[in-house]
């Protein structure tokens, strides 16, 4: 760690508590309703609320935390990571454990399943996309933070496929991931007067390459930190030589304006009910931007969290999906966490024009697509309060990134 961030470290520490018991105080006096956009939400039996025993000298007490991944341990995540090796959590008395997710799995799934009397999971990372529909439906899932503020998703193909454009979609096998991620897919394909019904064959693949380098598809959903990186370090089934970007034509779909908000923490809303539950997310929230902000400053000290968690594929991979999680978290306009109001209208009005999702049951508005409700950004502000001293951009517009050299097999 340099001098620098070890001096950040020191005074924030020092603030840390003085922050804490302000913003208990401050929680408390107002009554414990934390504003939503389209409503409030309850804390529930203020007398029995814990009180947060923090200070500069350690925790009488920590509270377990739950944090279920959108996917399997990969850079994608590097900022819990961080929190977790750099001691942000332990200092706010959380102590996190982190839950992968499978194919064809739901991360939201666990904020409401139950075993042994208790949910699987108290926070989710999970696309933006997935639980509006979700909320549509009825569910209770609120976004405490938008971590990604914009959509990292596209559509790849070989060169010798003749895919340039969306048209150009019209009678051939396009990969899909299904199971909601592929909302951006759907609705680009409509953008463009096309019927994924009739003008093309889904088919479902894996978050692996395997489907286009055979040949069972010709074109692949991937995001730019993930499946596109896996076919750089990948060679050309045709040539036996290392693909390269000019061997591949890319659909951007966030080109396409349908782009959509994708990774943020979601909660179960109810939960607010518990007590001391808003306070134990407050926590939670502040410490994970700032492992995400400890990431911007120091990649390659986040890199080794990232690894020490045990990901599937290499360093050189996690090195480029770092990158382009950065660029997905960076620039934010209103600070990390923050997404504007027009992304999200933008999501919902997305998701509302898509004939799969059934509406009727959704809160949806002409005004607010069907985001009423769906987010707080009360946690993040408090969070900004807490760390900007400290961490003075927040907006990221500072900063650039590039990207080191893939190897082979992502290793």
């Amino acid at each position: 760690m340099t001098e620098r961030l070890r001096i950040r470290f020191t005074r924030r520490r020092i603030r840390r508590f003085t922050f804490l018991l302000s913003a208990t105080l401050g929680f408390f006096a107002a009554g414990g309703a934390i504003s939503i956009a389209g409503g409030s939400v309850g804390a529930g039996n203020q007398d029995a609320a814990p009180i947060v025993t923090s200070s500069v000298d350690g925790c009488d007490a920590y509270d377990d935390l739950r944090l279920q991944l959108q996917w399997v341990t990969q850079a994608q995540f590097a900022g819990y990571f961080a929190a977790r090796d750099q001691g942000f959590y332990r200092e706010r008395c959380l102590n996190v454990t982190f839950q992968d997710s499978f194919f064809g799995t739901n991360p939201l799934d666990t904020l409401v399943a139950v075993e042994n009397e208790q949910v699987l999971a108290d926070v989710a990372v999970a696309w933006a996309p997935k639980a509006l529909a979700a909320r549509l439906d009825g569910s209770p899932f609120l976004n405490v933070a938008q971590i990604f503020q914009k959509s990292g998703t596209i559509q790849v193909s070989f060169k010798s496929s003749g895919i340039e454009t969306v048209t150009d979609l019209v009678g051939t096998r396009v990969g899909t991931w299904g199971d909601g991620n592929d909302l951006e897919l759907l609705a680009g394909l409509r953008r463009h007067g096309l019927d994924p019904a009739t003008d093309l064959e889904l088919v479902t693949q894996s978050f692996d390459v395997g489907p286009l380098l055979s040949g069972e598809i010709d074109s692949m959903q991937a995001t730019t930190g993930n499946e596109y990186a896996q076919l750089l370090s990948t060679l050309h089934p045709d040539t036996g030589q290392r693909i390269q970007p000019s061997d591949l034509n890319v659909i951007y779909w966030a080109d396409e304006e349908v782009g959509m908000l994708a990774d943020g923490l979601w909660v179960d809303e109810r939960r607010f009910m518990e007590p001391g539950f808003a306070d134990k997310v407050q926590r939670f929230v502040t410490a994970s931007l700032e492992g995400w902000l400890f990431c911007r400053e120091d990649a390659e000290a986040c890199l080794n969290s990232v690894m020490e968690a045990g990901p599937l594929l290499g360093r050189s991979h996690q090195s480029w999906q770092l990158i382009e999680t950065l660029k997905l978290i960076w620039p934010s306009d209103y600070g990390i966490g923050i997404a504007p109001e027009s992304s999200w209208l933008r999501s919902g009005l997305i998701l509302a024009s898509d004939p799969d999702v059934d509406l009727r049951s959704g809160n949806l508005s002409s005004t607010m697509g069907s985001t009423t409700g769906t987010w707080t950004d009360d946690f993040v502000k408090a969070a900004h309060a807490e760390l900007h001293p400290s961490w003075i951009d927040l907006t990221g517009y500072r900063w650039h990134y590039t990207h080191g050299q893939l190897n082979l097999a992502g290793d």
